[in-house]
C-alpha cells in the first residue's frame, strides 16, 4: 500500500518578494542610493552592507562587527540611521539610501567633515563613517550641540581609538556651523507701509516722566507700616480647635 503524500512536502513555498512570479529568475530590486537610482538583481536576503561595497562599488561603508553591535557600518534609509549589516536588500526596495559617500569628496568636505578633521575625531577610520552618518541625522533633525544628547545620539555607534570627546566636539562644532532656516517674510498688501518705529525717549523726556511720578507719590497718604510689620510678625496657630 502506498504511504499517502506528506503536507509538509507538498506545501506551497513562500512567495519570495524579489523573485518574478512568472518564472525562478530574480527581479531587479530599484532603490536609491546617494540620488540616483539603483538596482540590484540577486538574492533578495543578501545584506545590504554586501550589495554597497561589492555590487555598488560603495565601500565607504564599513563593516565592524557584523552583529548591529558596533555601528560601523550606519548608513540612512529615508533619513535614518540603520546597520547595513542587519538589513536584506529586499526590505529596502523603493527606499532611498545614504551613504557616507554623498557627504562630500576629499576636495570638497562638508562641514560635519571638516570638523571632525579639525578636531581630531577620526583616527583609524573604522567607525568613522558610520559616526558621520548618524551626526549628519542628528544634525539635519534639529539636533542640539548639549555634549550630553550628542553622546546620547551616538550611543549606538562605538569607537575604539579617540575616547569620544573629540567626536563630541566635532558634531557640536558643526551644528553651531549649521545654517538657520530662513523663513519667508509675510507678503504684504500693495500699498502697505511699514510701520514706524517709536522713537526712543531723550534724556529730558525721561526726567520729567520721573518728576511726574514722584509729584504723585508725594500725593499719597503714608503708609502705616506699623500695622503692617504686625500683621506680618503674628503668629499662625496650627491644628484643629482644642
Amino acid at each position: 500500500m502506498r504511504a499517502p503524500p506528506n503536507p509538509a512536502r507538498t506545501a506551497t513555498p513562500p512567495v519570495d518578494p524579489a523573485v518574478d512570479t512568472a518564472g525562478s529568475a530574480p527581479r531587479p530590486i530599484a532603490l536609491i542610493v546617494n540620488d540616483r537610482r539603483r538596482a540590484f538583481s540577486g538574492p533578495a536576503f543578501r545584506r545590504l552592507i554586501d550589495v554597497l561595497r561589492e555590487d555598488f562599488g560603495l565601500t565607504g561603508t564599513k563593516e565592524g562587527c557584523g552583529e548591529g553591535e558596533c555601528g560601523a557600518c550606519t548608513v540612512l534609509v529615508d533619513d535614518v540611521p540603520v546597520n547595513s549589516c542587519l538589513i536584506p536588500i529586499c526590505q529596502v526596495e523603493g527606499r532611498s539610501i545614504r551613504t557616507v559617500e554623498s557627504l562630500g569628496q576629499p576636495e570638497a568636505l562638508n562641514a560635519l567633515q571638516q570638523a571632525f578633521l579639525a578636531s581630531g575625531g577620526a583616527q583609524c577610520g573604522i567607525c568613522t563613517p558610520g559616526m558621520l552618518m548618524t551626526a549628519t541625522a542628528w544634525i539635519e533633525g534639529g539636533g542640539s550641540a548639549d555634549p550630553a544628547a550628542i553622546r546620547a545620539a551616538l550611543a549606538g555607534n562605538l569607537c575604539r581609538c579617540t575616547g569620544y570627546q573629540h567626536i563630541v566636539d566635532a558634531v557640536a562644532a558643526a551644528v553651531r556651523a549649521r545654517p538657520r532656516s530662513r523663513r519667508r517674510p509675510r507678503p504684504r498688501s500693495p500699498g502697505a507701509e511699514t510701520p514706524a518705529t517709536p522713537a526712543t525717549s531723550t534724556t529730558g523726556e525721561a526726567t520729567e516722566a520721573r518728576r511726574t511720578a514722584a509729584a504723585k507719590a508725594a500725593r499719597r497718604p503714608p503708609r502705616d507700616f506699623s500695622q503692617q510689620a504686625a500683621r506680618k510678625t503674628r503668629p499662625t496657630i496650627k491644628g484643629g480647635r482644642g
